[in-house]
């Protein structure tokens, strides 16, 4: 009776095997690197959040403790409560800045979709000189046009209104540009056969583009958002009332009574930075895809 001698690998399992352990191991490095990274980016705000629930003693205490002895939520609770005057309260400036956030994203996605859909599928005169005419405007810095951007509004009488920072945020180059990218790289064999199917130019766009055009709506929704949430100078030169203030401007005008209440500072901080952090991480992926597409397609 023959025993059968078990074959030794070959050259061609090692690598294999090889490459396994090396891609794994690429992998979890990988991996690794990247919680790294987002640990360290993490960490300042990590440390403000605990820092709210702490004593100003304890903040500024040395060698300084990592948690609270005793978490104080009453510190969000005063803050939240806090009134300037003239109806400056954090309710209404958390209202004002997610309003105006909200409503300039939402118009930004409408309006410059609608030109983006022209720049990218109609054939119309100058077409291209007006897409490069636009771009252009990119290069100009936001200092030279504010003077006579707030001239404008003041003289349309739109000052400590909703509407001065509305509409001059319905378009921008940048979204435009980019949603053009985007709608370049869906194939128009879809917009053909609906046309084929008796729809006209703007079902096209609102029934075919829009739907498969997701990802980067939402990064442009995102984008504007954040970028409206974030704004200081310009709601700081058009909103005057104190009622009428975002979170940003608030904010400094807070730390200037509360300057020695590191506690309250950093409470103030956490509710001008909790919803742009939700917002990103619910739809990161959609914004990550959107960026992608529109900058490798067109």
């Amino acid at each position: 009776m023959s025993v059968a001698t078990p074959a030794l690998p070959s050259t061609a399992d090692k690598k294999a095997g090889g490459k396994s352990v090396r891609h794994y191991a690429s992998l979890v490095l990988r991996y690794a690197l990247l919680v790294g990274i987002g640990i360290v980016m993490l960490t300042p705000f990590i440390l403000a959040a605990i820092g709210s629930f702490k004593t100003n003693a304890e903040i500024i205490a040395w060698p300084p403790k990592f948690f609270p002895e005793t978490w104080l939520a009453g510190n969000w609770v005063e803050v939240w409560n806090t009134d300037l005057g003239e109806g400056g309260t954090f309710p209404r400036w958390l209202f004002n800045t997610a309003f105006l956030s909200v409503s300039v994203a939402v118009l930004q996605v409408i309006g410059c979709s609608m030109a983006a859909y022209a720049f990218a599928r109609l054939k119309f005169p100058g077409r291209d000189a007006t897409l490069a005419f636009m771009l252009g405007t990119m290069m100009i810095p936001g200092a030279v046009t504010m003077i006579p951007a707030f001239v404008l509004m003041s003289k349309l009488n739109l000052l400590n209104t909703y509407w001065s920072l509305l509409l001059p945020g319905i378009v921008s180059a940048g979204s435009i540009f980019m949603l053009t990218q985007y709608f370049k790289s869906i194939p128009r064999d879809l917009e053909e056969s609906a046309f084929i199917d008796g729809a006209s130019q703007f079902q096209i766009y609102k029934d075919v583009i829009l739907p498969l055009a997701r990802p980067a709506l939402l990064t442009v929704f995102i984008l504007q958002f954040q970028g409206m949430w974030n704004s200081f100078l310009t709601p700081l030169l058009y909103l005057d009332a104190p009622r009428m203030w975002v979170l940003n401007v608030a904010l400094s005008v807070f730390q200037q009574q509360y300057q020695a209440d590191w506690n309250l500072i950093l409470v103030g901080a956490m509710f001008n930075a909790i919803p742009v952090l939700i917002l990103f991480f619910v739809f990161s992926r959609y914004y990550i895809q959107g960026v992608a597409y529109a900058g490798v397609k067109g």
